[in-house]
């Protein structure tokens, strides 16, 4: 019987957007069930009393050599955005409306890369009603729903629960109750899927 991997990210998150290049590839390989779980990276960050990088002098410089290894190994490209920090409550309660509404995977793409390849502030309803449209999605839709107390409440819930969980930053992966940290520790989490 396959493993269930439950996936928590955030679009605001460089090194989820690294992981997301290498997941459907790893899930093709493990036949693991991939459920997606977006969650609130900054309520993460505060609940758990970690940074993030780019906010520590020293981190922040390794990171920028860092994410330049990542992105050459695994053949991508990256601008660093203008805009960051974004805050991205109101993308990552639209990731849930796309979740519930059916078109996701064109949702998640379209905010990746209106994050780390077009410099977007996707956390301006304005401008995500524009990528979502751009990506020929119901925008007006997605606008809507992202008010509603009941998506609202389901982000909280994500972010409460992975912080439970142990999670402090993105992204953050679970099998059973196993976690795993990081675009960098997708070795791991492939053997285990194996397991």
């Amino acid at each position: 019987m396959p493993h269930r991997l439950e996936y928590f990210f955030d679009y605001v998150s460089p090194y989820s957007y690294l992981a997301d290049s290498q997941i459907p590839a790893l899930v093709e390989r493990t036949g693991a069930e991939l459920v997606y779980r977006p969650f609130f990276l900054g309520g993460v960050m505060q609940a758990s009393g970690n940074s993030p990088p780019a906010t520590v002098p020293a981190k922040g410089k390794y990171m920028g050599a860092d994410m330049a290894r990542w992105l050459k190994r695994y053949g991508l490209e990256l601008k660093f955005n203008p805009h960051f920090p974004v805050v991205t409550v109101k993308p990552m309660r639209g990731a849930l409306v796309a979740l519930e509404e059916g078109f996701f995977p064109a949702y998640h793409k379209a905010l990746f890369k209106a994050m780390w390849l077009e410099e977007k502030n996707v956390g301006d309803a304005a401008v995500l009603g524009e990528v979502v449209k751009g990506a020929g999605l119901d925008a007006d839709l997605l606008l809507r729903r992202i008010e509603e107390p009941g998506i609202k409440d389901k982000l909280k819930a994500n972010t409460a629960e992975a912080v439970e969980r142990g999670a402090f930053g993105a992204p953050t992966f679970y099998v059973d109750d196993e976690m795993f940290f990081g675009n960098d520790r997708l070795d791991f989490l492939e053997e285990k899927l194996r397991s």
